[in-house]
């Protein structure tokens, strides 16, 4: 029986253990996030209680995680199928890599500029 070799280009097998890391860290952090805003912060929903929420350091901790995590997932599982269907050829996909990782990066520091007013948020 032949092993097969991972190349690269064609996935690899870094992307494809962060992709399992990050599903559990999307799971462990949507439940956090919904416990911590549905559970635990029962109230009344205004402006100055969703800014007094967001501005908890742990909170905003865990929504940076949880944007991380899954604009990786997402832009991950896309670039597998692109390499799958389209992009067959090392130059191709590590383009589509490169490419992928600008569009992660920018939508990151996107959602980080989002949150950032409530970051030291007194209320």
């Amino acid at each position: 029986m032949k092993a097969e070799v991972v190349s690269t280009h064609r996935g690899g097998m870094w992307s494809w253990l962060f992709q399992r890391i990050t599903a559990v860290l999307l799971i462990v952090c949507l439940a956090l996030h919904l416990i911590y805003t549905h559970i635990l912060s029962i109230g009344d929903i205004s402006y100055e209680t969703v800014g007094d929420r967001v501005a908890h350091g742990t909170f905003t901790a865990l929504d940076i995680i949880l944007l991380a995590a899954g604009i990786y997932h997402a832009l991950n599982g896309l670039r597998m199928v692109l390499m799958d269907y389209w992009f067959t050829s090392r130059k191709r996909s590590v383009a589509l890599t490169i490419v992928l990782w600008a569009v992660g990066i920018a939508f990151l520091v996107y959602g980080v500029w989002g949150l950032w007013p409530y970051i030291g948020y007194k209320g």
